[in-house]
């Protein structure tokens, strides 16, 4: 089901379970409706019929995003059900998912399609992520999917040890992995310190609670290892 979060923006969930139970992480998929009445799905998760009928009451999907390396799964189901969307990915996916056809490769260039509406940033210095984060100017929402994580309940025996040994439970935190993936660490402070530069009040990430209070804040303390302080 679909989840308000606020004016022209919706959240919808999914989740990624391993065998046995013992892990579960919850996905999140983030719609945006563009002020042409066209919806932008970043992250999207597996849309069964239920959800395809509440998106259809929103809007024509017409754009599908997925904004790093590793938020990839349901694209091609995505576009296979949305054929006339555009399919947008990070450098590199061209070469992990060659079973997809991208329409656009994103960047740190924000694409006419939403330009008027969302300010784009990529997460420099980590090309095995190649992040790339969305700020919706209206309502000072800043989009993230793995940049920083905000789990406070979780699901399975193992779950919440993993988020612990990652750094990244309990609170608006960022997982030990980026130290392991960012080979440019000035870069990725360029990067984040663009980031709080739009000054969101909203954060919506892929995992964990959205957070609409201290945004600020919580985000630098999240970011804290990538800008050096």
């Amino acid at each position: 089901m679909l989840q308000v979060v606020c004016e022209n923006i919706w959240c919808a969930h999914d989740g990624m379970f391993m065998p046995g139970g013992l892990m579960h992480f919850q996905l999140r998929m983030t719609v945006v409706r563009l002020s042409n009445g066209g919806l932008m799905l970043i992250s999207p998760v597996a849309i069964n019929e239920a959800l395809a009928a509440e998106l259809a009451e929103l809007g024509p999907v017409a754009h599908i995003v997925a904004p790093n390396a590793f938020h990839h799964l349901h694209a091609g189901t995505a576009k296979a059900r949305y054929p006339q969307a555009r399919l947008y990915g990070v450098k590199g996916l061209d070469r992990k998912r060659k079973d997809l056809s991208f329409d656009e490769i994103l960047d740190g260039d924000t694409p006419s399609a939403w330009c008027d509406e969302l300010q784009q940033q990529q997460v420099d210095g980590a090309s095995m992520m190649n992040e790339v984060v969305f700020f919706h100017t209206a309502s000072k929402t800043l989009i993230v999917t793995d940049l920083v994580f905000n789990v406070h309940e979780t699901k399975g025996l193992l779950t919440g040890l993993v988020l612990r040994l990652a750094g990244a439970y309990k609170c608006c935190s960022q997982s030990r992995i980026w130290r392991l993936l960012t080979k440019d660490k000035a870069a990725a402070g360029a990067s984040a310190r663009k980031i709080l530069s739009w000054k969101p009040t909203r954060l919506i990430m892929a995992h964990g609670e959205i957070l609409e209070q201290n945004v600020q804040s919580s985000l630098e303390r999240g970011l804290a290892w990538m800008l050096g302080t």
